[in-house]
């Protein structure tokens, strides 16, 4: 009779244990979604420099977006913390605004070794993953930016918003017009997408690339939809 109310026993813990697992699966499909918005709101009042979220599905990049308000170097040797560190944070430069209406917002990141931060960036470089992967995404609390990605390739280490003056139409236009010309001779990989420089918006990834100090790795995208939030 002992043994037969301790399998019992076992059998209603069995049973508990699985309603919890089915109540986990059941959060997880009708309402996580509300719950990494609570998340994501309250992590960008704890950070006042954060402003956005950048997610690019089968790399580590899953980062908080920040803009020192004074100090465009700020971030290549701080944490969002203020702490001092060589993995930095993904950020803007102060050419850009923080409402990605600009004709080109780029953003940067180092490439680190774990393949932290940007570092998994250069998966880009396998020819196979750039076809499989297209798409990044930003989140701001208010505003979902989808951007489908149109080359990734090395590029010299110059200052891609000056060199091509992006801050302009025109300036975007020569990106534009030479990107594939770039793509085939540095080596990388390209998609054609048309993009309109007198009204497309476009985004750009730059990091270090692994190979040598002398030169970049770069992501260039489109933007595709932009979308209200309503769960924040």
């Amino acid at each position: 009779m002992k043994k037969f109310r301790k399998l019992y026993g076992l059998l209603l813990l069995g049973l508990l244990f699985v309603s919890i697992l089915y109540g986990i699966e059941q959060l997880t499909q009708s309402e996580m979604t509300q719950l990494e918005s609570e998340q994501l709101e309250r992590y960008f009042y704890k950070h006042p420099d954060v402003y956005a979220w950048v997610r690019i599905d089968g790399t580590r990049i899953d980062y908080p977006i920040v803009q020192h308000p004074t100090d465009d170097s700020y971030y290549l040797s701080h944490d969002l913390d203020g702490a001092e560190t060589y993995y930095g944070a993904i950020f803007t430069e102060l050419v850009n605004t923080k409402s990605f209406d600009d004709p080109v917002t780029i953003i940067y990141g180092h490439a680190i070794t774990d393949e932290s931060m940007f570092g998994s960036l250069d998966y880009f470089a396998d020819q196979q993953f750039f076809k499989d992967h297209t798409q990044i995404t930003i989140d701001t609390l208010n505003y979902r930016y989808e951007y489908e990605i149109v080359a990734a390739h090395p590029y010299l280490d110059d200052h891609l918003f000056h060199s091509f003056q992006l801050g302009t139409r025109e300036g975007l236009k020569a990106y534009l017009d030479t990107l594939k010309e770039r793509v085939e001779t540095y080596g990388g990989a390209y998609r054609h997408l048309s993009i309109d420089s007198e009204s497309d918006r476009v985004l750009i990834l730059s990091t270090c690339d692994a190979v040598s100090d002398a030169y970049r790795y770069v992501v260039t995208a489109k933007l595709i939809t932009v979308t209200e939030r309503t769960d924040i």
